[in-house]
């Protein structure tokens, strides 16, 4: 019997709250990139309190005035500024919600907006990726906050030592 420790694969979903079905019964559609996955700029990362450190979302390269769409339908809960950036929540049939920044949009709260469908562009301020842009784009169901990438089919994987019997 070998004594070489062995590396079990964990395929995780959400990190936080399970796993989260998009709202459609299908997968989110990527909100930049026409469509392609875009870079990852930056992963979840959960705080472990509501108030605490963390990353509430993912950044998503992008360039200023990018096309922002809407990853799943649903309904504008929010359009307005934060910490000086322009921000839009859409609030999905599951009662996940997803909100995009920086984004300047047209759209009011009560619109209704269809996954695939143009929500606003990338605004220039500066934002999490500074001096580079991103979209950041998060998920929250209740006062949960969820990986967003688990909405896209994407699992993380972490690799685990296995003890030798």
């Amino acid at each position: 019997m070998s004594t070489t420790p062995f590396l079990a694969l964990l395929v995780a979903g959400a990190l936080v709250g399970g796993p989260p079905p998009a709202t459609s019964g299908s997968r989110w559609s990527w909100p930049v990139g026409d469509g392609d996955r875009p870079a990852l700029a930056a992963p979840f990362d959960a705080p472990e309190e509501q108030w605490g450190p963390g990353h509430r979302g993912i950044d998503l390269a992008a360039s200023v005035g990018e096309r922002v769409t809407a990853v799943d339908t649903g309904v504008v809960t929010h359009r307005g500024r934060i910490a000086g950036r322009g921000t839009v929540t859409v609030t999905h049939a599951s009662g996940v919600r997803s909100t995009y920044e920086p984004v300047d949009s047209t759209l009011r709260v009560g619109d209704r907006v269809e996954r695939g469908r143009g929500i606003g562009r990338v605004g220039d301020e500066a934002g999490h990726c500074a001096p580079a842009t991103c979209l950041h784009l998060g998920a929250k169901r209740g006062a949960t906050y969820l990986d967003p990438l688990t909405f896209f089919g994407v699992r993380r994987v972490i690799l685990l030592p296995v003890p030798s019997v």
